[in-house]
């Protein structure tokens, strides 16, 4: 039997009440948290994939929650490909602080348009959803509300662009920086220093009123913006790798574990809840099989840096730490021929260094007859290491006087700049050196490619380094290379080591040397 209308409008009312009360309680506590938030906006977004809980998401949230509140005004996050942060970050919780505040800015950029613009898409996707709007009714002027920019009724606004991008005039609440760079553009001293002065020149001047900023990216390079920022200090520091790493020093001990010997900054991060060597992220979505995977599909570098959140790789990347480990001695043959490879800078207290780097190969001694050959025992050996960050001036009284040291039996070579000024600057240091062995070189190539012979003789245990102040210093630089801080140690031992080796050794002497 049909109801009565009367009974019919009813139980549409009660209907009605009770899911009016149902979209209230959601409201109230989506707005008090961001992970229930995420949860019940998931299948607007991620229809075919199910929302998959693990401990580093609830941490984020907490940590975007007091950035939302303003607690959190600088915060850095380190995390691998793959682990929502993107989502999380750039589609979720801007949504979630329009559903608290309508009246929010936010600036969003990355590598590329592209990608602010796809995730610009996916938030419109869930601030024009019946969900959203039955919660909270915001509306979008219509004047303004394309892929890249659209703006509340109230006056806030979503940017999306690009590192050196354009819709950076005017003054955020939020500052949202995801991937500046690709991991090709971090090898790149140009690229890696267009991301850091953008941010610096750009970013930094649109503090009108008061931003909240967000970089969340991989570690790619010592030199990142990750990095530069840490360094200037200030930031809350989010770092998970993909697998937990524990310092393993001994207490005074003056060997540090290979942690430590890759960076000696690196400290666990306190949020990270995990005890074990090893222990994966997300072992929900990325198990045991797939992060073996990654890491031999992306190499030591590769790995290290987007997934362990290193640029460093423990114990080393195209220079292991390893095979200097009984190859250092206390003095050098007195049976070499030497010479001195530089690598000069000229910024006085900052920026690089000047290196000079003294190396020898070993000969032995035959006579025949009348005559004494010398031939290569193929052993090469780092013998002396000096620099820093010097101007002009103190560069050449450095090279004038090292020079003088080494004797002139010693060769001088420079790496030669390209261009006038390069040449006119090793004509300059040809008269500073006269009477010496000294000579610009053009090294072609980039500086892995420079450096590749002397790795090749490093792996095959033909390099030994003399022990001196500067052996740790230039093996945790050797060992970061390239994506080091700094990398004028190297460059310097690649000069002196390619100047000992492309230069014909003697056949037939009346003296040694």
């Amino acid at each position: 039997m049909l109801a009565s209308p009367e009974k019919q409008e009813h139980r549409a009312r009660v209907g009605s009440d009770l899911s009016s009360a149902v979209i209230v309680r959601s409201r109230d506590k989506c707005e008090r948290s961001l992970l229930r938030f995420v949860r019940e906006a998931w299948e607007l977004v991620e229809p075919d994939h199910p929302f998959t809980l693990n401990w580093h998401i609830e941490i984020l949230c907490r940590q975007l929650e007091r950035a939302e509140r303003g607690y959190v005004k600088r915060l850095i996050i380190n995390v691998p490909p793959g682990t929502m942060k993107s989502l999380l970050v750039e589609v979720f919780f801007p949504c979630w602080a329009w559903a608290r505040d309508a009246r929010k800015r936010f600036l969003c950029a990355s590598y590329g348009q592209h990608l602010t613009t796809r995730d610009n898409v996916r938030s419109r996707q869930i601030l024009e959803s019946k969900w959203f709007q039955e919660r909270w009714p915001i509306k979008m002027l219509e004047d303004q509300n394309t892929k890249t920019r659209y703006n509340t009724e109230k006056s806030g606004w979503r940017i999306a662009t690009s590192v050196n991008g354009q819709g950076v005039g005017e003054h955020p609440d939020y500052i949202i920086i995801d991937d500046p760079l690709t991991p090709t553009q971090a090898e790149s001293d140009v690229e890696r220093q267009s991301a850091v002065d953008w941010f610096d020149r750009t970013i930094a001047t649109r503090l009108g009123r008061n931003p909240s900023i967000i970089v969340i990216m991989q570690r790619l390079h010592t030199g990142d913006l990750s990095g530069h920022l840490i360094k200037r200090g200030g930031w809350t520091h989010i770092r998970w790798p993909m697998r937990f790493e524990r310092c393993s020093c001994v207490p005074d001990a003056d060997v540090k574990c290979r942690l430590h010997q890759a960076d000696p900054d690196w400290i666990p991060d306190p949020l990270d809840p995990r005890t074990e060597s090893g222990e994966l992220l997300f072992p929900e979505l990325f198990p045991e099989s797939k992060v073996r995977q990654l890491e031999l599909d992306l190499g030591p570098y590769g790995a290290a840096g987007q997934l362990q959140q290193r640029p460093a790789p423990e114990g080393g990347g195209l220079f292991k730490r390893e095979w200097f480990a009984n190859r250092i001695v206390e003095h050098p043959p007195k049976l070499m021929r030497v010479a001195r490879g530089w690598d000069t800078a000229a910024s006085e207290g900052k920026g690089d260094y000047t290196r000079g780097c003294k190396m020898g190969e070993e000969f032995t001694q035959t006579t025949i007859g009348t005559q004494r050959i010398l031939a290569s025992t193929g052993r090469f050996f780092i013998i002396d290491m000096v620099g820093g960050q010097l101007g002009p001036n103190d560069v050449d009284k450095l090279m004038y006087a090292t020079a003088q040291l080494d004797g002139k039996k010693c060769a001088q070579r420079e790496e030669k700049e390209g261009g006038g000024a390069g040449k006119t600057v090793i004509e300059a240091r040809r008269k500073l050196l006269k009477g010496y062995d000294y000579a610009g070189v053009q090294l072609g190539g980039s500086k892995i490619t420079r450096a590749k012979p002397l790795r090749s003789q490093c792996e095959g245990g033909n390099v030994y380094l003399v022990r001196g102040p500067w052996n740790e210093e230039f093996l945790r630089e050797l060992c970061a290379f390239p994506t080091g801080e700094h990398d004028d140690q190297v460059d310097a031992a690649s000069c002196s080591f390619n100047c000992v080796l492309l230069e014909p050794p003697p056949r037939k002497v009346k003296s040694t040397w």
